[in-house]
């Protein structure tokens, strides 16, 4: 198969079926859009030769032109000169020119033809390309949050487990209350409790205290 056919092939397929489904397979998207890359890059190359050459036929036939117009011109001058021999061998190069244009230009037109076909078929890829990595780019999309909400329903069900009609808090509730419960307990404890140097006051006091008492049996006993 010719790249010409490939190439009108790809560009009269429906690829809007395709882009229409709710949800393509992946895979066969990607595939499509390989396939439409493939194509453009092809058909440009292509569309460069076919351009390419039928311009270079062109820009010889219109110098052909211009050497018949010269042919002309010489015959005349010619035979204003009287010089017929001359004016004939003119017109005789001017035939010939005329026969090598008319052989030139069926090949020419097929030409154009050609690669104004493949520019035309081209810009269908493209645009067709264009409206596949749109799809592709929001299935892709539709992909990673359908992904994300699986993953926090899937969180949800394990936190909802406890409890149908809701998150559990209860369990961690009372950790938060026996935690807050523990805070205060250690804080009343560090409010009652004595300093240092509080602790050594006391103790002195409690020694004087004791010898006082000693002292006062011992008097009673005197």
């Amino acid at each position: 198969m010719s790249i010409l056919d490939r190439i009108r092939r790809i560009a009269k397929a429906n690829i809007s079926r395709l882009l229409d489904m709710a949800e393509p397979a992946e895979q066969e998207l990607q595939a499509k859009i390989k396939e439409l890359e493939e194509a453009i890059l092809e058909g440009r190359e292509s569309a460069a030769t076919y351009g390419a050459t039928f311009r270079r036929l062109e820009t010889e036939l219109d110098q052909l032109k211009q050497s018949q117009t010269e042919c002309t011109k010489r015959a005349e001058t010619a035979l204003k000169a009287g010089d017929e021999k001359a004016a004939r061998k003119a017109l005789s190069e001017k035939v010939k020119l005329a026969e090598r244009i008319a052989q030139m230009q069926p090949g020419i037109e097929r030409g154009r033809k050609t690669y104004d076909m493949l520019r035309d078929n081209i810009i269908k890829l493209q645009e067709q390309l264009k409206a596949a990595k749109l799809k592709m780019a929001d299935l892709e999309a539709r992909k990673r949050t359908a992904e994300a909400q699986l993953a926090f329903d899937k969180h949800l069900d394990r936190a909802t487990s406890l409890n149908p009609e809701g998150v559990a808090f209860d369990r961690l509730e009372e950790q938060v209350l026996q935690d807050e419960a523990q805070v205060q307990i250690n804080q009343e404890l560090r409010g009652d409790s004595l300093t240092e140097v509080e602790l050594a006051q006391r103790s002195r006091e409690l020694q004087i205290e004791a010898e006082l008492e000693e002292m006062k049996e011992r008097l009673e006993q005197d």
